[in-house]
């Protein structure tokens, strides 16, 4: 089965359902380059939200301590899964923050290589495509961002009991676009979209 013709699957049943559950927006036409991103966390925020499919809403799942806050807007990437069976995250590198809800389009250009208890656990680094042509790789980005971003996913859990985490740094842009790639291919549930689309 091609990509277009996922993607065309995932279209009817986001049209067809009752509720338009964000984690079917399609895969963006010039995927793995770039990518949709649904914002979960506005840049700032220190209350973690997650999006919940079943009832199509953002609910909160815990709240960081003051000192710590996201330092950018964190959300993710819509048809895909990554190896904690959950859609991809990605970090939105932009210098205000997007509202909870909002997608999207942005730029691949890195990756966040994480672990948690869950098992790997990648952070995609996206850039608006609004932002222009300027940002192509993690070299365009400011350097202490970086820092600032790894220092915060190695030690934002670090209050939470039996909750660890592992950092390993950034890896470059081409590792980042088969990362979507793999959680694209990943996400093809073939039985299962085969028996929702009999029902239509």
């Amino acid at each position: 089965m091609t990509r277009k013709e996922i993607r065309n699957i995932t279209k009817r049943l986001f049209e067809n359902s009752k509720r338009h559950n964000l984690e079917l927006v399609e895969i963006n036409e010039s995927s793995p380059y770039v990518v949709n991103a649904v914002v979960e966390i506005p840049k700032g925020g220190s209350a973690k939200y997650e999006y919940n499919p079943e009832l199509d809403t953002f609910q909160l799942d815990r709240c960081l301590p003051d000192s710590m806050q996201y330092p950018c807007s964190y959300g993710f990437v819509p048809s895909t899964m990554g190896q904690d069976d959950d859609p991809l995250d990605i970090l939105i590198y932009n210098n205000v923050p997007i509202d909870r809800g909002t997608i999207v389009e942005c730029n691949v250009i890195g990756a966040l290589d994480m672990e948690d208890s869950h098992g790997q656990d990648w952070k995609i680094l996206g850039v608006p495509t609004y932002r222009g042509k300027g940002y192509w790789s993690l070299k365009d980005v400011d350097q202490m961002f970086l820092k600032i971003a790894d220092n915060f996913f190695k030690h934002y859990k670090d209050l939470e009991e039996q909750r660890k985490v592992t950092v390993r740094g950034w890896v470059d842009k081409k590792q980042a676009l088969k990362i979507v790639d793999d959680c694209c291919e990943r996400f093809r549930p073939l039985d299962s979209l085969n028996e929702l689309i009999r029902e239509f």
